[in-house]
């Protein structure tokens, strides 16, 4: 494989199921003044954009500027399900290339109905070649994935100077809506065919995997929901379904921010919603035109990490569109309470089944890989995977332990080697205990499942990309080799 082309991880292309990681880490910002924010929305818009298609018989060529392929999306045949559009944004940088590209390899392991496409903003002219190239290559051929590239819109620039780099996802996703699928206006809506605005958008974070199809009918799916009676087991007009939150809180109802409170004081019940969210293309585009407007207002008051997903919040509640929640879509954190997420899946099975999961056991939709995931000396974090990892030379993780299950013997942590090396002559190795047999046991499912799940994509794409050069046979632990960038 030449140069340009040994680099497998460059140019990854990403799905339309749109989600964010927010809740991994909390870091507090600071505003700029106001005049900086002014007319935030007339300020973000986009200056050039494509939309990479898959064509049936030949290979995409990059579109011209301003082409806007509207009848292949908007003739989608489909007379009883709609058309899923499934959605995730990323900025253009190595650790979101490989994410998306194992969101990639997973929806097409579980055949996820419908388009799935990566919204990528801020990539500059070579990277953007890198990224047609490999998608060209290696993920048109996977099936009807795409590539919709806009300018970045990390535009709110906090006190410190740094970028809320977080609006990339609702400027990202309103670009997407105007320049992919033609929506642009109030008349074009009304203009619009049905069969287009009774789509669904099914908007998703890059660190997630999809376990099974993620659909808008949940009438015959196992999963677990917030209301006993939920109003809706469907996503419909007026009627969203999204993750429950279980970090969000009722905060949002006390910001000095210009807004009639909903009749529904219960953030929790319908409003406190976090990724994957689901609604039709005609209520997710309304929504995502109000959450670029809340955003820089909710920044001025709350210049915080959530700012985006409370302006989310508000947006539906200026449209009057309340969440329907399902609490077991995704998992995420294994110290999560009895009423929060999917977990209850995972606290019934087996201990020898936590790492070789029967296809009979009742799952989450998709795992959500936003924490460290940690048993003994075996350990998964996307953040201290190599940012190349998808490098022809680069090793996959060392899988854990077989008897990882095995409790008290594993019944701590270790801590891990700093990736920048400062304490390379200083690092001891400190067990800390698990507060429970439960947490443990979680974390054993995690860092099997996660192991296991980015092997697989490594493998796959390392197979077609590398010409027999891959490194497969000596996986790395961080605790060996704990740089990330090399």
């Amino acid at each position: 494989m030449g140069k340009q082309h040994s680099n497998a991880g460059r140019g990854v292309v990403g799905v339309v199921i749109v989600a964010g990681c927010f809740i991994c880490a909390f870091v507090q910002y600071s505003l700029l003044p106001q005049a900086d924010l002014t007319d935030v929305h007339s300020q973000v818009l986009p200056t050039r954009h494509e939309f990479v298609k898959q064509k049936p018989t030949t290979v995409t060529r990059p579109l011209a500027k301003d082409q806007i392929h509207l009848e292949t999306l908007r003739n989608k045949t489909s007379t009883k399900i709609p058309h899923y559009y499934t959605v995730f944004s990323t900025s253009c940088s190595p650790q979101q290339d490989w994410e998306s590209f194992v969101f990639f390899f997973h929806a097409m392991q579980v055949k996820q109905p419908g388009s799935v496409t990566r919204i990528l903003s801020g990539c500059k002219d070579f990277e953007e070649k890198e990224q047609r190239d490999f998608y060209e290559r290696y993920i048109e051929p996977m099936g009807d994935f795409h590539v919709h590239f806009t300018p970045s819109y990390s535009k709110l620039h906090l006190a410190e100077g740094a970028p809320y780099k977080y609006s990339n996802k609702p400027y990202g996703l309103l670009h997407w809506f105007e320049h992919a699928l033609g929506l642009n206006s109030t008349s074009n809506i009304l203009a619009a065919s049905g069969e287009l605005l009774d789509g669904i958008v099914i908007l998703m974070d890059p660190d997630m995997i999809l376990l099974r199809p993620l659909q808008h009918d949940f009438t015959d799916e196992h999963v677990l929901w917030v209301e006993n009676e939920p109003v809706t087991r469907m996503v419909k007009h007026g009627y969203p379904i999204a993750q429950h939150d279980g970090y969000l809180t009722n905060q949002w109802m006390s910001l000095p921010l210009n807004f009639t409170k909903p009749f529904d004081r219960d953030g929790p019940l319908h409003w406190n919603s976090g990724p994957p969210y689901l609604a039709t293309v005609k209520d997710f585009y309304q929504l995502t035109l109000k959450w670029t407007l809340w955003l820089p207002n909710v920044l001025q008051v709350y210049p915080k990490l959530f700012a985006e997903m409370y302006a989310l919040i508000f947006a539906g509640v200026e449209l009057n569109l309340p969440f329907t929640f399902i609490r077991s879509i995704v998992i995420s954190d294994p110290t999560a309470g009895p009423k929060r997420e999917g977990w209850p899946f995972i606290d019934a099975l087996t201990d020898k089944e936590l790492c070789n999961v029967p296809e009979s056991a009742p799952m989450p939709i998709a795992l959500h890989y936003c924490s460290r995931y940690m048993i003994g000396k075996n350990f998964f974090s996307k953040y201290r995977l190599k940012k190349n990892i998808m490098d022809c030379d680069k090793a996959l993780i060392f899988p854990p332990a077989i008897d990882v299950y095995s409790y008290p013997r594993y019944n701590f942590t270790v801590n891990v080697p700093l990736a920048n090396g400062r304490d390379r002559d200083t690092y001891q190795e400190e067990h800390t205990p698990f507060s429970s047999l439960q947490e443990a046991r979680r974390q054993a499912f995690m860092v099997c499942a996660m192991t296991a799940k980015v092997n697989e994509a490594l493998v796959y794409i390392k197979e077609r990309a590398c010409n027999g050069t891959a490194n497969l046979n000596k996986p790395y632990s961080v605790y060996d080799d704990p740089s990330n960038t090399r």
